[in-house]
């Protein structure tokens, strides 16, 4: 959550960029931002944002590290290769699963200032964003974009622990200390891995969970969102093949300092907190 506060401007900017069919950069996108909404609304959607770190985040710690004790070999020989990405990918769909009404609130509370005043959902915070989802779209409206989501959460995941665990192993294996300097540098390239590995599951995920097509239908609310192989089509037929990658710069300016964070105070609290419970 630390690290949440300290790069959610930089994730506004990138969900910006994400779900506009226009090319933009990155620095005139927080400048359109502030000049519309004061510095204050680099930081809308905060709420919501906590709540993703609080559920998607600490869900996909919690079973990646049970997944990898529950394979922990008795000889005391490290996880194979095949072990790590069960890890991986148990962590990846539970943390999708339980942070995706989290990640529709992000999105929709980043993404609605983009929007004309008459398309805005002007949500207060994430809990009047939830309450007013399931009001007007039903409970179906929390598992908006679920599918790329969960692509998305399994590839972060994978991508981000794989790459850190085996960078952080081979660092270690070369003589350096077991310190916030090999933490540092592991999570620093593992950033690199998972941005570029995650980016099109991003963008995709942001069309679909910042779309308008959700309508209520007499008295019982329906929710209508394009599919992810539509998404795909519209996005490649429309904008080509760099759509998939947009955002990359921000996104990685804005996950590099998060994973850095995350891991650095993951790793101390592994040493300490977590010691005690062994």
């Amino acid at each position: 959550m630390a690290a949440a506060c300290f790069t959610h401007p930089i994730d506004l900017i990138k969900v910006h960029l994400q779900t506009s069919s226009k090319r933009a950069r990155a620095l005139s996108t927080m400048r359109q931002i502030v000049s519309e909404s004061g510095i204050l609304g680099l930081y809308n959607g905060l709420s919501a944002a906590l709540l993703r770190q609080g559920t998607y985040t600490m869900s996909r710690f919690a079973v990646y590290d049970l997944a990898k004790a529950a394979m922990h070999h008795q000889d005391g020989t490290g996880l194979t290769g095949s072990e790590i990405v069960i890890a991986t990918l148990c962590s990846g769909i539970v943390g999708g699963v339980v942070g995706n009404p989290a990640e529709v609130l992000n999105v929709r509370m980043q993404n609605d200032q983009a929007l004309p005043q008459h398309l805005r959902r002007n949500y207060r915070n994430a809990i009047h964003g939830l309450l007013a989802m399931l009001q007007t779209e039903g409970p179906r409206s929390l598992t908006i974009g679920l599918a790329p989501s969960l692509i998305r959460a399994t590839l972060a995941t994978a991508s981000q622990f794989v790459s850190y665990d085996l960078l952080k192993t081979r660092l270690l294996q070369a003589g350096y200390p077991d310190s916030i300097s090999v933490h540092f540098v592991a999570s620093f390239i593992a950033g690199l891995v998972a941005t570029t590995a995650c980016s099109p599951a991003d963008v995709i995920k942001s069309r679909v969970m910042a779309s308008l097509r959700s309508q209520t239908v007499g008295n019982s609310p329906t929710t209508a969102v394009p599919g992810i192989w539509k998404t795909c089509k519209d996005i490649y037929c429309t904008e080509g093949i760099r759509a998939f990658f947009k955002g990359w710069i921000p996104s990685y300016v804005r996950l590099c300092p998060q994973l850095v964070i995350t891991f650095v105070i993951y790793e101390k609290l592994r040493k300490t907190y977590f010691a005690h419970y062994k």
